[in-house]
């Protein structure tokens, strides 16, 4: 929370704090304490869109030094299968074999149409809420479905 003794408005607040683009950790630091000060209490119109400028301020920091990479189709199955509780053996029906289950969570191969079609169907069945789909399994290719067929022949 930002502490005045009566409210502030925005051009005071910008003098005051001082926003600019973060350049050191020390300053990230800084700007994530006056966003948390500020998440427990209601701020005024100025505050929040100061609250606004920092939360991108900070984002883009974070997204320049702390990079978050894509999911990949063996990380997103590995955490639903985690979180559901799921062994690989239960997937060979969906797969074709153990070891297809095996080489797509540790991404040397990924999913037919088909597979991603039926993986969305095994977990929304598990959790109706989920509401997954092929598209949730990544980018789909033709090889792959070859590849499966001719494996599976």
């Amino acid at each position: 929370m930002i502490h005045t003794s009566s409210p502030k408005n925005y051009a005071d607040l910008l003098i005051q704090y001082q926003p600019k683009p973060i350049k050191t950790e020390p300053e990230y630091q800084q700007f994530l304490a006056i966003v948390e000060g500020m998440m427990s209490s209601e701020l005024t119109d100025a505050e929040t869109t100061l609250f606004d400028l920092l939360v991108l301020i900070i984002e883009n920091y974070e997204a320049q030094h702390y990079p978050m990479s894509k999911p990949t189709i063996g990380t997103r199955l590995e955490s639903l299968m985690h979180e559901f509780d799921v062994k690989p053996t239960t997937l060979v029906d969906i797969i074709g074999s153990l070891e297809l289950v095996r080489e797509i969570i540790n991404g040397q191969r990924g999913v037919s149409k088909s597979q991603a079609e039926s993986l969305a169907k095994f977990f929304n069945d598990l959790s109706p809420g989920l509401g997954l789909t092929a598209k949730d399994f990544g980018e789909l290719n033709a090889s792959v479905e070859e590849e499966r067929e001719a494996y599976c022949s």
